[in-house]
C-alpha cells in the first residue's frame, strides 16, 4: 500500500488557518513544494509534517510536485515568521508573502532552471569526454567539466550553520556621535570570526555615507540591500549569506527577511526612527523591535545607535532589559536664537535673524539652512538678496536628516517651532532627536532660531530624558503603556492598555472583533501595534 503523509503548507495569501495537503513522501518544515489553492499553482513552504488531516482524507489534495531546486527556509526563518505573526497580529501566509515575494520566487526558479541547465551540459561533456579524442580537444572539455562543475557547487553549497559561540548578551544602546567607528570594532571582531553583519538603516538616503565608509573599510565584503535592486541581484545576495560567512549587509528593513544561516550582529543604527515602521502591508511591525527578536533566534549580538535614543529603548536600559554606552563624540550644541526677543529690538529681517547673518559672516564655505513653516519660494528670494555671493542651500527637516551637513560651515534651523506639532505626545522627543541629528553632522557653526527659547529642550537640556519619561508616565503614555491602532471600516480608534498579562487576550480579543466585521461587511480591519517595548 503506497504511503501517505500529511504536510502543512504556507502559502502567500491571508488565511487564517494552513492549509493541510499530503504527499508519497516525508518532507520536513522549510521544504519547498509547489500546490492548488483555489484552482492556482502557489509555491509554497511546508510550515509541520505528520500534520493530522483534520477532514475526509478523499478531500484532501496531493501536492503538485517538491521543489528540491529551491533552497530550502531555514528553522531560524519558520520562528521569525511565527514571531511576527503573532505579536503583530497577521497571518503567517502574509509574512512569507513578505518575506518571499513574487518576484523573489520567480528569480529563484529562474536560477533553478540554469542549474538544470549547467546539469545538462555537465553530463553532454562527460559523456563526450568517454570517446576518444585528440589531446587539445580533451583539455578543452576536462576544463569546460571543471568550470560547470564549480559553478553547480556554489549554486549547491550547503550552508554552514552558526559555529558555537559565547552568549550575546543584552541589546546594547549606543547613544552619542561617533558610531560608526564602534560599528565598525564590532563588525571587524565579528567578520573575523566568519559570521555575517546585518546594519539596519530606516531608508535608502540614510545609509549612503554609512555603505561609502563600510565598502573601504569591508572592500569586497559589503551588500547593499534596498527596494532599487533588481530581483537577480537580490538573490544573489540571499545565496551568498545564506551559504557564506563574513559579509556584511546594509539595508532597509525588508532586510529583516534575507536567509542569514551565520548571523553574528546586528546593527539598528538611527534605531529611534519612525521609518522602521511598517504600516502596509502586512505584517505592520517595527523593523528595530523585530531585529532584537531576530538577533535572539540566531544568538547574534544587536546594537541599537542613535544621537538620542528613542524613549522606549531608553526605558528598556533601567529596566535593565538593555545595556547602554554613551560614546565620547558630543555633537555640536546650537547657538540659540529666541526670535521673539530679536523681533522687538529689530533684530529680524524677514524670516533670517541679523545673529545668523553675523555668524555666516564670520564663516568661510557654503551654509545650510533647514525651514520649517516657511515656503520655499519666498524664503529663496530673501535668501537671494542676503546672501548674493554665497552658496547657500535649503532644506527641510527630513531632507537635512539625509544631507551630509559636515560640507557646511554654518548649518541654521530657521524655525525650530515647527519640530514641536500640536497633538503628538513624541513632539518633544522628535525635536531632540532631530537637532542631536543635525548636531551630530555639523562640522562648523549650529544655529538654532525659535520662538519657544524658554521651552525645556532648549532652556534645560540636562536631565530631559528623565522628564520626558517622568511626563509620559504621569499621563499613561509609552513607554509605560501599550498603544493599538485600530480601523475598521475607516472608524479608527486607538486604545491604551496596560503592560500586564492581559495585553496578549487583548490582542486576541481585537483580531476576533476584526474577523467578525470582515465577515460581516466584507470590509477591511486593520490591527497595528503601535508601541510594545520589546
Amino acid at each position: 500500500m503506497e504511503n501517505v503523509y500529511y504536510i502543512q503548507v504556507l502559502v502567500p495569501l491571508r488565511l487564517e488557518w494552513i492549509p493541510v495537503y499530503k504527499c508519497a513522501e516525508p518532507l520536513a518544515p522549510g521544504a519547498r513544494v509547489e500546490v492548488m489553492f483555489a484552482r492556482r499553482r502557489y509555491s509554497g513552504v511546508v510550515y509541520c509534517s505528520g500534520a493530522e488531516p483534520g477532514m475526509d482524507p478523499s478531500r484532501i489534495q496531493d501536492i503538485l510536485d517538491v521543489q528540491t531546486s529551491l533552497p530550502t527556509v531555514s528553522q531560524e526563518e519558520l520562528r521569525f515568521w511565527e514571531f511576527l505573526s503573532s505579536y503583530y497580529l497577521c497571518t503567517l501566509g502574509e509574512v512569507f508573502r513578505a518575506a518571499y515575494p513574487l518576484g523573489k520566487v520567480r528569480s529563484e526558479q529562474k536560477a533553478a532552471s540554469i542549474l538544470e541547465r549547467l546539469r545538462q551540459r555537465l553530463a553532454v561533456r562527460q559523456e563526450s569526454l568517454s570517446r576518444k579524442h585528440k589531446d587539445n580537444v580533451r583539455e578543452r572539455l576536462e576544463n569546460e567539466v571543471r568550470d560547470i562543475e564549480a559553478q553547480i557547487t556554489a549554486l549547491t553549497r550547503v550552508p554552514d550553520r552558526n559555529p558555537s559561540k559565547a552568549d550575546p548578551g543584552k541589546p546594547l544602546l549606543l547613544s552619542g556621535g561617533g558610531r560608526t567607528e564602534e560599528y565598525i570594532k564590532y563588525c571587524r571582531q565579528v567578520v573575523d570570526s566568519g559570521l555575517n553583519v546585518l546594519i539596519l538603516i530606516p531608508e535608502i538616503a540614510a545609509g549612503e555615507q554609512l555603505q561609502s565608509v563600510f565598502e573601504q573599510t569591508f572592500p569586497g565584503q559589503v551588500h547593499c540591500v534596498n527596494s532599487r535592486l533588481t530581483e537577480v541581484r537580490r538573490r544573489r545576495i540571499a545565496d551568498d549569506i545564506r551559504n557564506y560567512g563574513g559579509q556584511i549587509v546594509i539595508g532597509t528593513r525588508s532586510s529583516l527577511f534575507l536567509p542569514f544561516s551565520r548571523l553574528g550582529l546586528i546593527i539598528v543604527e538611527n534605531e529611534h526612527d519612525a521609518l522602521f515602521k511598517q504600516t502596509e502591508p502586512a505584517p505592520r511591525y517595527n523593523a528595530r523591535d523585530a531585529a532584537v527578536v531576530l538577533g535572539r533566534i540566531h544568538g547574534a549580538r544587536v546594537v541599537l545607535g542613535s544621537p538620542f535614543p528613542s524613549l522606549e529603548s531608553l526605558y528598556n536600559t533601567q529596566c535593565g532589559k538593555y545595556s547602554m554606552t554613551r560614546t565620547g563624540v558630543p555633537a555640536a550644541s546650537p547657538v540659540l536664537v529666541d526670535i521673539n526677543s530679536e523681533r522687538r529690538k529689530r533684530g529680524m529681517i524677514g524670516r533670517i535673524s541679523r545673529k545668523l547673518l553675523e555668524a555666516a559672516s564670520k564663516t568661510e564655505g557654503p551654509v545650510a539652512l533647514v525651514r520649517g513653516w516657511e515656503k520655499a519660494d519666498e524664503l529663496l528670494e530673501e535668501v537671494k538678496s542676503l546672501f548674493p555671493e554665497r552658496q547657500v542651500d535649503i532644506y527641510t527637516v527630513q531632507q537635512a536628516a539625509l544631507a551630509d551637513l559636515r560640507l557646511y560651515s554654518l548649518v541654521a534651523v530657521l524655525q525650530a517651532d515647527a519640530l514641536f506639532p500640536e497633538g503628538d505626545f513624541r513632539a518633544d522627543e522628535r525635536a531632540l532627536q532631530a537637532l542631536s541629528a543635525m548636531g551630530e553632522q555639523c562640522s562648523g557653526v549650529f544655529l538654532v532660531q525659535t520662538a519657544k527659547a524658554d521651552h525645556p529642550v532648549f532652556s534645560s537640556p540636562e536631565g530631559i530624558t528623565e522628564r520626558l519619561l517622568e511626563e509620559r508616565k504621569r499621563f499613561g503614555l509609552p513607554p509605560y503603556t501599550r498603544l493599538i491602532d485600530t480601523d475598521f471600516g475607516g472608524h479608527k480608534e486607538r486604545l491604551t492598555l496596560a503592560p500586564d498579562n492581559t495585553l496578549t487576550a487583548r490582542k486576541m480579543e481585537l483580531k476576533q472583533r476584526a474577523l467578525a466585521f470582515e465577515k460581516k461587511t466584507g470590509g477591511r480591519a486593520k490591527v497595528i501595534i503601535d508601541v510594545d517595548p520589546i
